[in-house]
């Protein structure tokens, strides 16, 4: 299913598979100790290319970061990828 964004030239635009990118993700810290362990399980099970997983906490705060350096082979394999992400309680943001 196609997502149409509010922006007419984004919807226009081709998207060349693979695609690599760094996604970035805001999460609950607290809800979310597990969640290299989660994404790499969600990496695995779409058979999404994962060359790195790091994270940056700042001590005191309710939030917390975390990339991927991630290479979707389509447009499907990605979308079905945020949607298991977007499906975490503790994920805020993943872009």
């Amino acid at each position: 299913m196609e997502v149409p964004s509010t922006d007419p030239r984004i919807d226009a635009a081709e998207l060349q598979f693979p695609l690599s990118f760094d996604l970035r993700i805001i999460y609950l810290k607290a809800e979310g100790p597990d969640i290299v362990e989660t994404l790499e399980a969600i990496y695995a099970s779409r058979g999404v290319s994962c060359a790195m997983i790091q994270g940056m906490d700042i001590p005191g705060s309710k939030y917390a970061r975390m990339g991927s350096r991630l290479t979707f082979s389509s447009r499907q394999q990605m979308y079905a990828t945020y949607g298991d992400i977007g499906k975490l309680s503790y994920v805020k943001s993943a872009i």
